[in-house]
Order: C-alpha cells, then sequence, then structure tokens
C-alpha cells in the first residue's frame, strides 16, 4: 500500500497553523505595549485563533487514518493500464 500524498493540502494547512500563531503572537505583542485596539481584540482573537490550531491538529490527525483505510480498501483509484 502506497501512502497517501498531500502537497497541496498540507502545505496549506501549515500555512493556516502558521497564521495563527502570527496572529497571536502580534497580538499579544502589540497588547504588551499597550495598544488599546490589541487589547480590545485580545479576548476574542486569541481564543478563536487557539481553536483554529487545535481543530487543524485534530483534522490532520482524525482524516489522515480514514485516507489510509480508504486505499488499503478500495486502491489508489488509478486507472489499469491497457497493454
Amino acid at each position: 500500500m502506497e501512502k497517501p500524498s498531500y502537497r497541496s493540502s498540507k502545505r496549506f494547512m501549515g500555512i493556516s497553523h502558521a497564521l495563527a500563531w502570527a496572529v497571536i503572537f502580534i497580538i499579544v505583542a502589540a497588547s504588551s505595549y499597550g495598544s488599546d485596539g490589541a487589547l480590545a481584540l485580545a479576548p476574542t482573537v486569541i481564543p478563536l485563533m487557539v481553536g483554529m490550531i487545535l481543530a487543524l491538529l485534530g483534522i490532520h490527525r482524525g482524516l489522515g487514518s480514514v485516507d489510509m483505510r480508504t486505499i488499503a480498501r478500495f486502491g489508489n483509484g488509478e486507472p489499469d493500464k491497457e497493454t
């Protein structure tokens, strides 16, 4: 059985993960410097970004095994080559 490839989806999940951490870092840094806007946004933005990070990790962990099970059950979906 061949391991499935996740070129674009894995890249998009990694980018989303990195950007969520960047937003958290920026909000915390701006709040540390006393930005009123960042302080107002923090109670909403921080839990949302943490939720997004956890959801991305859960999707990756949960659906990766489903892909492997599907390939094992039905094959890789490539048409048979005619000779």
